[in-house]
């Protein structure tokens, strides 16, 4: 009796130190997971969260080319051009812009062919005459003849980003442009908003200020005062046409006349350039932005590449 007690004991006390062992080894499984659940929380990032880390440059550049078109990018402090905007968002939010920077689509910046990244200028919706300042740190658009691409705070704010293109003006800041070049060749890339503000002297303004004008009358300020932009052209203060070719004789004018039957609106110019008599052949004019914009597109997908946008 006593040696079939000491069995059930011995017996026993195996199976309480295999449930023991057993409860040790799945505390130290658990404890081994939740480990390496954090190790991959910390450390394992799924390929769309890696980051792009900018080594952003000032960039003037060479000649490049694009779709058979090239463009020459080059510093111009007198830059200032009407022409057709667009924008560009989601698809390359995060991603690395010409200069080497970080595209944020949050921020007030833009895409330009030519000018130096990065580069100041002030663009004007000449729709409802809202403008914005604007830092250039990529190359763009590429499409048709449109002549910047806003982020999507900028077209947002600029009122254009329904519609997706508007009638812009974009004008060159020189003292923005000449800071953010100095900044940017040591190494710095501040948003204009971040931009040192200059001192301002004081200036002790006269009790009155009498300016005579001579040799400027009536006529000359008539014929030379600036466009009332209106999108709608209800003034009838400017035109936008498409051109599409020049030529020294109207039998050539006609054939390409004839060839775009396709497209409405055409006509043949005679215009005198260099005292030589040439034949113009455009299209137009055009009222709705987004009407010229999708004209200019099918050319250029049949091949017109010579096609242009053109604001009288």
């Amino acid at each position: 009796m006593k040696i079939l007690l000491s069995k059930q004991k011995s017996l026993i006390f195996k199976n309480l130190c295999l449930f023991i062992f057993i409860i040790l080894i799945n505390q130290s499984c658990t404890s081994s997971i939740e480990v390496a659940a954090n190790l991959g929380k910390r450390y394992i990032l799924p390929k769309d969260t890696k980051k792009t880390f900018p080594i952003p440059i000032y960039k003037i550049g060479n000649k490049y080319e694009v779709k058979g078109k090239f463009y020459f990018p080059k510093k111009d402090m007198l830059y200032s051009k009407t022409g057709i905007a667009s924008w560009y968002g989601p698809k390359f939010h995060g991603k690395l812009t010409a200069n080497g920077e970080i595209y944020n689509q949050n921020e007030l910046t833009a895409a330009h062919k030519t000018l130096p990244l990065p580069s100041a200028v002030k663009v004007t919706n000449l729709k409802n005459n809202k403008s914005l300042n604007l830092r250039i740190n990529d190359r763009g658009p590429f499409v048709n003849d449109r002549i910047i691409d806003l982020s999507s705070k900028a077209a947002d704010l600029l009122g254009l980003k329904k519609q997706g293109t508007g009638l812009v003006k974009v004008t060159i800041l020189q003292e923005q442009t000449k800071a953010l070049e100095k900044l940017a060749k040591k190494g710095l890339f501040p948003e204009l908003r971040d931009l040192p503000k200059p001192d301002t002297p004081t200036i002790n303004k006269p009790q009155k200020s009498i300016v005579k004008i001579e040799g400027i009358n009536k006529a000359y300020i008539q014929k030379n005062k600036k466009i009332d932009y209106d999108l709608k052209n209800l003034k009838s203060n400017y035109k936008i046409f498409i051109k599409l070719g020049s030529f020294s004789t109207l039998k050539s004018a006609n054939l390409m006349k004839e060839k775009l039957n396709y497209i409405k609106n055409i006509k043949i110019y005679n215009v005198m350039i260099n005292n030589k008599n040439i034949f113009q052949v455009k299209s137009g004019p055009y009222v709705i932005v987004n009407k010229v914009d999708r004209v200019l597109s099918l050319l250029t997908s049949k091949g017109m590449q010579g096609a242009k946008i053109i604001i009288e």
